[in-house]
């Protein structure tokens, strides 16, 4: 701060009267201009009316402070995102391929429909979950869709396949019962032939039986029970369309009402064992022990179990 004195001399007469005042007596004080850095520094702005210097001061030495802040809030929990909600796609798919196994066999065709109809809808709920964003399987539900409906598909033909089954087995058993004759008929009392006549039945089996004639049985003989013998001579020829087994053929005789025991000799006894094919015939020898040399005589031969008695009667 500089400090000027300023010069003496008076006031020109009258002056004062007009406004003007007289300069001070005592020293001018000149305060130099504050500086920018001064001016940009400054916390207070200068004032319009003279401040002491030690409000300044204090103004300048209380520490600024600094508005209240609102309460940080705590924030809560973070809510974790819904899983997705894959599993009727999945469901429908498995479902569909299950179907698809069980539809390949015809008999369980109802099943595999049954497991492609849950399917279809598990399915179908779990594409329009995957349109909404709720599940992220769609690929996966489409699959099951079409495994289902394969898997019906599938098990219908099975039922189709197994119904035209059962029809075509209907009707082979209805012509073979009605197109197919007995392979014997039953043989009344009046189609008894005399012997050397031949008995033929439906099929085409033909049967011969000689006139007993007598028998002189060997020593080794077995079933000569009785006190005569007599001997026929069975000729038997094949006119069906497939081979006859002569195994099975059995011949019985009787005398007047008794019963006869056949003799087993060693030519006598046992019939053929070879097949006997269409076309041919054979012919062997039965020995029977009886009770009398005279009256009626009758023998029965049965060819096998599906034929009936063949009858032949005559005299001693």
């Amino acid at each position: 701060m500089t400090v000027v004195q300023p010069p003496r001399h008076r006031a020109p007469s009258g002056a004062q009267g007009f406004g003007h005042e007289p300069h001070p007596s005592g020293p001018i004080t000149v305060t130099p201009r504050p500086s920018r850095r001064a001016a940009e520094a400054s916390v207070v702005d200068a004032p319009t009316t003279p401040i002491p210097r030690a409000a300044l001061d204090a103004a300048r030495m209380r520490p600024a402070t600094m508005a209240p802040q609102a309460p940080m809030v705590p924030a809560g929990p973070m809510v974790p995102m819904p899983a997705p909600r894959n599993g009727l796609g999945i469901t429908g798919l498995v479902l569909g391929l299950c179907g698809l196994v069980v539809g390949m066999i015809p008999l369980l065709g109802f099943g595999a429909i049954l497991l492609g109809l849950v399917g279809l809808v598990l399915g179908l709920v779990g594409v329009t979950r995957a349109r909404k964003r709720v599940a992220t399987n769609i690929r996966t539900a489409v699959a099951g869709v079409i495994a289902c409906v394969l898997a019906i598909a599938l098990g219908i033909t099975g039922l189709v396949i197994v119904a035209n089954a059962v029809t075509q087995l209907n009707e082979d058993l209805s012509s073979i019962g009605a197109g197919t004759p007995p392979a014997s008929a039953p043989a009344p009392a009046t189609s008894a032939v005399a012997f050397g006549q031949t008995f033929t039945y439906a099929d085409g089996l033909a049967v011969t039986v000689s006139e007993p004639t007598s028998y002189d049985p060997s020593s080794y003989a077995a079933g000569n029970t009785n006190p005569y013998a007599y001997s026929v001579t069975i000729r038997v020829t094949n006119n069906t369309g497939a081979a006859f087994d002569p195994v099975l053929l059995h011949a019985a005789m009787s005398t007047g009402g008794a019963p006869a025991s056949q003799i087993f000799d060693a030519e006598t006894g046992t019939p053929p064992q070879n097949q006997l094919q269409p076309g041919r015939s054979l012919t062997y020898e039965l020995a029977f022990s009886t009770a009398a040399n005279t009256g009626e005589a009758q023998v029965d031969v049965t060819p096998s179990f599906s034929h009936d008695p063949a009858v032949f009667t005559g005299n001693l």
